[in-house]
């Protein structure tokens, strides 16, 4: 029977408990401990090939480590703005667009995508935008979670966003 007491050596809780506050503290501001105790940021991630954030968020940030990219969910906008097309195919080639420039700008590749969540505003929809997926997802496809919601943001037809790991 092993007790997790006998692991916690007193050297390891004392140490533990006093640079406490400091954990808590950079936990608090986003900050992790990267090797050797150093500090380090996510880095925020922006690109004008993609339009910009129309909400409190990022593009993508990317983790203090650098291996892993989180990209926020892309409509199909220009990066000029407005819709660039009127249908959810349109949409969805054009949000596609907008996430590979976003995973290109954070020295990424499609190919380093390891899970999308694809939101369709009309299920009718699912598989006319499963072809333009897959035009983007030729080899080495994510898994990937897929559903029919209510709403989008600004009325879009499609979302898509993503994670990837080097």
């Amino acid at each position: 029977f092993y007790r997790f007491s006998s692991f916690m050596s007193s050297s390891f809780t004392s140490k533990l408990w006093a640079h406490l506050p400091l954990l808590l503290s950079a936990a608090a501001l986003g900050l992790h401990f990267v090797g050797e105790g150093k500090l380090s940021k996510k880095k925020i991630i922006s690109t004008s090939s993609a339009p910009a954030a129309i909400g409190p968020y990022s593009q993508a940030t990317l983790s203090p480590d650098g291996r892993t990219l989180y990209v926020s969910g892309c409509i199909g906008l220009k990066p000029s703005g407005g819709f660039s097309s009127l249908d959810a195919v349109g949409q969805a080639r054009q949000a596609l667009e907008n996430l590979t420039a976003i995973v290109t700008e954070a020295g990424f590749t499609l190919s380093q995508v390891m899970k999308t969540t694809v939101l369709v505003a009309d299920i009718a929809e699912y598989k006319a935008v499963n072809e333009v997926y897959e035009e983007f997802f030729k080899e080495g496809k994510p898994a990937r979670a897929a559903f029919a919601v209510r709403d989008l943001p600004a009325g879009a037809l499609f979302e898509v966003d993503c994670y990837c790991c080097r």
